[in-house]
């Protein structure tokens, strides 16, 4: 019986999977092309063999000019004035690569879809399309846990084929991969409590996008301080800390080849616009200005407007008090905090930065509608 049980399981994920496919299989046709995708391009070409910065930037955009569609390699080197100066000036290309330089796991695995014969440009989304088939699965997988497989199965799939999903399953950028592994991190907060894993993933999403200790060193803060919902003890949390920041400077180290400081964030700071001159010291009236900006287009062409709408849905309450908060609660919260700290630090709240706070949130109100129907349910007995 249980065989059989287990049989029918294969054989719905199968059919999940196959439903995302050809999501999967249109992206890999359509990639985004964003112009990160260059600046990964000339990073794989930096590990696949040693060469002069002339001779990167000459493989990059030439390698970029066979593969990308001519009216998509000119928004590449055309578009934007400073996009033609990274296309003629090897050495202005250059000065950018430490922001990519920093999402070492990303470039890796990126290194490795082209070592297995794929073109230097679907090379870098490679990881992307990957990920989005395994947040597909898992995100199904963990709806089951509250809903029937009738109205997860199709739930899960509609999620996925989002634009809000597949707008970063395009990219070439580490988001994608970031969001899996902090979704499976989420997973073990919620549901197995287990640091072990949580750490693991949590450890992998700092190697996927190096920001990203931000996110976890607020979380397993959380964990610790939180009277309430106290999960690891002090000597854990200091090992964990320990863990994150060893993790942070063997990735930041490498910033040092470009002659950036250890200290990563003073040079960050003036290469966040690449329309600037990278050699001019930031003002603190520009670092606003685009910080404001930002938060404007956010409001007007990102879904993160309605992901907040879908928080306050999971913090609305009978009695709404901050000492009465749920888990869940709290930690949609500590998201928020996270949100506004990284803002500060990374002026930019597209959806690609947040594509795995986004999917928290829907499990988050999965959760709660869970509980809210449950309640119901035994009220009418």
């Amino acid at each position: 019986m249980k065989l059989k049980r287990r049989f029918l399981l294969i054989i719905v994920y199968l059919a999940f999977l196959s439903c995302l496919l050809p999501a999967a299989i249109y992206i890999y046709k359509n990639p985004a092309y964003n112009f990160d995708m260059l600046g990964y391009m000339a990073l794989v070409i930096r590990m696949d063999r040693a060469h002069t910065i002339e001779e990167i930037h000459t493989i990059t955009y030439s390698s970029a000019r066979q593969t990308v569609p001519p009216d998509e390699y000119e928004k590449l080197t055309e578009a934007l004035p400073y996009r033609k100066k990274f296309a003629t000036d090897a050495f202005e290309f250059k000065k950018i690569l430490p922001n990519y330089i920093v999402k070492p796991l990303y470039t890796w695995l990126c290194w490795l879809f082209y070592k297995s014969g794929f073109s230097l440009t679907i090379a870098t989304v490679m990881p992307s399309i990957i990920s989005f088939l395994i947040i597909g699965l898992f995100l199904f997988y963990w709806l089951r846990k509250y809903l029937r497989d009738i109205i997860a199965f199709p739930a899960a799939a509609l999620i996925m084929c989002s634009i809000f999903t597949t707008a970063v399953a395009r990219l070439s950028s580490p988001d994608c991969l970031s969001a899996l592994f902090l979704f499976l991190s989420a997973y073990f907060i919620f549901e197995k409590r287990n640091l072990t894993l949580m750490t693991l993933f949590l450890l992998l999403s700092i190697f996927s996008r190096v920001d990203n200790i931000i996110t976890c060193f607020f979380i397993i803060s959380f964990l610790t301080f939180s009277k309430r919902w106290k999960r690891i003890d002090k000597k854990e949390y200091f090992f964990m800390l320990a863990v994150l920041v060893i993790a942070y400077l063997t990735i930041i180290l490498p910033v040092r080849q470009f002659g950036w400081s250890i200290f990563y964030y003073t040079q960050y700071a003036r290469h966040i616009d690449y329309s600037r001159d990278f050699d001019q010291p930031v003002t603190l009236l520009s670092y606003l200005s685009l910080i404001y900006s930002k938060l404007v287009t956010a409001f007007v062409s990102t879904h993160f407007t309605f992901f907040s709408f879908l928080s306050l849905l999971i913090l609305s309450n009978a009695g709404f008090s901050f000492r009465k908060l749920s888990f869940d609660q709290s930690f949609l919260l500590l998201l928020a905090s996270i949100v506004f700290i990284r803002l500060l630090l990374l002026p930019d709240l597209s959806d690609r930065f947040y594509f795995g706070f986004y999917l928290i949130i829907i499990i988050l109100l999965v959760r709660k509608l869970s509980s809210q129907n449950l309640m119901l349910a035994n009220e009418d007995r």
